[in-house]
C-alpha cells in the first residue's frame, strides 16, 4: 500500500537539484489519478513552514489532493528567497523553473496523478515564481495562486526587485505579451486557452506593495487576451464583480471576481483590510499567517475547481 503523509525527495534538472516534501492525504483514493498542487514557501521557509502557515494539507485531506512543497537551499540564497528576480531563474529549461518541473515529473513517476489537475501557489518570492512558472510551464500547469507576488518578469536584478516590492514593475499590458511570448514553447506541447489565476494581498503589506496585486491581474489579463486572440477569438472582454464582506471577528475584504464573455470565472483579486505580509486565513496566528483573514487555501482550491482547464 502506498504510504501516506509526508514523503521526502530530491529532482535534479539543468538548473541544479532541490529537496522538497510531498504530502499524500490518508482521503486519497488508491488507484484514482489525483491533483497536485505545488506550494512555493517565501523566504527563510522550507516545506514544514509553509504547511503550517496555509494549512493546506488539511484542505488537501478534505478534498482528496497531493500537496508537493519544494524546498529552497541556502546555497542558491542565503534567505532562502526562490530567485524570481534573476533572468537566469525566469525561462524554461533553466534555472529554478527547470527544477522545479523537473520535481513534478518526480512525483508523477511515483503517484497517480492527474495532469489536467496540476496547479501552483506561492506567497512572497514564492508567488513571483509561482508567476513565472505558469507562463514557461502551461503545459504543466492549469492555473496559479498568488499571495503578495508580482507580475512575471517584473524584476531582472536585485535592486529592481526591491523597488518592485515598494512600488509595482513595469507596465503590466507589455508584461502580458512577454508572458505569453514566454508560454509559446509549452503550449506547442499543450494547447490551453486560458490561465486561470487567483491574488491574495494585504492592504498592509509593507514588504511588498498592494499594487503588485492589481498589475499581477492586469499582466495576466493581458497574458489571456492573447491566449484568446491566438485560438481565433478576438473578442475577448472581461466582467468585474466586487463582493465585499468580513470574516466574523476578522478582516474585512473586497473580492473582485473577472468572468469572461461565456460567463467563466477566469480570475480573483482578493484585497484583505488590515493584513500584512502574510498568508491570509492561516489555522493559528504566525509572523507569516494571518487567521483573521479570508481562508486563502480552502478559497484556492475552491477556485481551481470552478475555474480549471479541466472544466473548459
Amino acid at each position: 500500500m502506498p504510504k501516506k503523509g509526508w514523503i521526502a525527495g530530491s529532482a535534479q534538472a539543468p538548473g541544479g537539484s532541490r529537496n522538497y516534501k510531498l504530502w499524500v492525504p490518508a482521503t486519497l483514493e488508491e488507484g484514482k489519478a489525483a491533483p497536485l498542487l505545488m506550494l512555493l514557501h517565501g523566504c527563510t521557509h522550507n516545506a514544514e513552514d509553509m504547511a503550517e502557515i496555509s494549512g493546506m494539507n488539511e484542505v488537501a485531506e478534505e478534498s482528496h489532493f497531493l500537496v508537493v512543497y519544494p524546498e529552497q537551499s541556502f546555497l542558491a540564497n542565503m534567505l532562502k528567497c526562490w530567485n524570481w528576480f534573476d533572468p537566469k531563474h525566469q525561462a524554461r529549461d533553466a534555472g529554478e523553473p527547470s527544477i522545479l518541473a523537473a520535481i513534478l515529473q518526480q512525483v508523477g513517476s511515483s503517484h497517480a496523478v492527474d495532469s489536467d489537475r496540476v496547479y501552483v501557489a506561492g506567497v512572497s518570492a514564492g508567488g513571483a515564481m509561482a508567476v513565472i512558472l505558469g507562463a514557461t510551464y502551461p503545459d504543466l500547469f492549469a492555473g496559479i495562486a498568488v499571495s503578495a507576488g508580482g507580475e512575471f518578469k517584473s524584476a531582472t536584478s536585485v535592486a529592481s526587485g526591491l523597488a518592485v516590492m515598494k512600488q509595482g514593475g513595469p507596465d503590466p499590458a507589455e508584461q502580458g505579451r512577454v508572458a505569453f511570448e514566454a508560454m509559446k514553447p509549452g503550449l506547442a506541447r499543450k494547447a490551453r486557452r486560458r490561465m486561470p489565476i487567483i491574488v491574495f494581498h494585504g492592504s498592509a503589506d509593507d514588504r511588498v506593495h498592494p499594487v503588485n496585486a492589481q498589475q499581477i491581474i492586469a499582466q495576466w489579463t493581458a497574458t489571456n487576451a492573447c491566449l484568446a486572440a491566438e485560438h481565433g477569438d478576438s473578442g475577448f472582454a472581461l466582467s468585474e464583480k466586487v463582493v465585499v464582506d468580513q470574516v466574523p471577528a476578522g478582516h474585512a475584504y473586497e473580492k473582485h471576481i473577472y468572468t469572461d464573455q461565456a460567463g467563466r470565472l477566469l480570475m480573483e483579486n482578493w484585497l484583505v483590510h488590515g493584513m500584512g505580509h502574510a498568508w491570509s486565513g492561516s489555522p493559528k496566528t504566525h509572523k507569516y499567517g494571518d487567521a483573521k483573514g479570508p481562508n486563502a487555501s480552502a478559497e484556492i482550491w475552491r477556485f481551481f475547481n470552478a475555474a480549471g482547464e479541466a472544466k473548459q
